[in-house]
C-alpha cells in the first residue's frame, strides 16, 4: 500500500503541475467600445469536466483582464479557451435583446504558464466583434 501511494505522488508529480493563464485585450463594436461583454476563460478536459472558470466583463472603453489557474490535483494540461459573449450585430439594428452572439478563441499553449500566477499575458489586441468569425453562434433567446 506504501508503495502504490509513493508511485502515484510521483506520478503527479511529474505529470500534473500548476498552471496558470491571462489574456488581455480590448473588444469593440464598429468602431466603438464594445462595453460590459461578457468573457469566460475555461480549461477544457478529457476527464472529469472544465478545470477552471473565470467570467468577467470588459470595463466601459471595452478592455479586460482575465486570468484562471489550475492546480495539479487536476492531472491534466491546460486546453484554455477563451468565450466571447456579446450584443454587436453586422448591422446595428438587428440588435435584439436578451439575444447574445458568442465565439471561442483557443489559447495557444506557447501562452500558458508554470505556475499559480501568470507571469506572462497574452495580448490579444483589439477585436472587432461585428465582423463575423468560424464558428459564431446565437444563444437562445427566451
Amino acid at each position: 500500500m506504501k508503495i502504490y501511494f509513493l508511485l502515484i505522488t510521483i506520478i503527479q508529480n511529474i505529470i500534473a503541475y500548476e498552471q496558470s493563464v491571462r489574456v488581455t485585450g480590448r473588444l469593440m463594436c464598429h468602431g466603438h467600445p464594445a462595453q460590459y461583454a461578457e468573457l469566460q476563460l475555461v480549461s477544457k478536459k478529457i476527464i472529469g469536466g472544465d478545470a477552471f472558470a473565470r467570467d468577467v466583463f470588459t470595463d466601459p472603453d471595452g478592455y479586460f483582464d482575465i486570468a484562471g489557474y489550475i492546480d495539479p490535483s487536476t492531472w491534466s494540461k491546460i486546453d484554455a479557451r477563451l468565450y466571447i459573449w456579446h450584443k454587436c450585430y453586422e448591422k446595428p439594428y438587428e440588435h435584439s435583446d436578451p439575444c447574445s452572439q458568442w465565439f471561442e478563441i483557443g489559447i495557444p499553449p506557447i501562452n500558458v504558464n508554470g505556475g499559480p500566477l501568470a507571469q506572462k499575458e497574452w495580448n490579444i489586441g483589439e477585436i472587432e466583434l461585428k465582423d463575423r468569425r468560424s464558428g459564431q453562434e446565437l444563444t437562445s433567446c427566451s
